[in-house]
């Protein structure tokens, strides 16, 4: 989690430096584009470039004029982000089932009222 939110805020620097104020040319839109795929393959490899596409296109959409806030930018990202970071929580939850059913051993313990035996 801590990557990603190191992604974001890189990504709302580097929109920034290429953002005046004065819309989006197509040079703006690859720069940001290159820089959140560079960012989002440390948390998202295998959605980066999805992500990263649809990051641009929706800012350039909302804001035509380049104009946003960094938590416009942020917000952005998390709604395009959102699949992937769902697929990630369900592989590590499922990741932490696995451990911690590996240590469940409720199914073969005796329980503790049964009679005792004695000889």
């Amino acid at each position: 989690m801590k990557n990603f939110f190191f992604a974001v805020a890189a990504l709302c620097v580097a929109s920034a430096i290429t953002s005046c104020g004065g819309g989006w040319t197509e040079e703006s839109k690859k720069s940001i584009n290159e820089s959140c795929v560079t960012m989002m393959e440390r948390v998202y490899p295998d959605d980066a470039k999805t992500i990263c596409d649809c990051y641009v296109n929706k800012l350039a959409e909302k804001y035509p004029k380049n104009d946003m806030t960094t938590d416009q930018k942020t917000a952005v990202m998390d709604e395009c982000s959102a699949d992937a970071k769902k697929r990630a929580d369900d592989i590590i939850e499922k990741e932490m089932d696995k451990v911690l059913n590996a240590g469940d051993t409720t199914a073969t313990e005796v329980p503790t009222d049964a009679p005792v035996e004695s000889h």
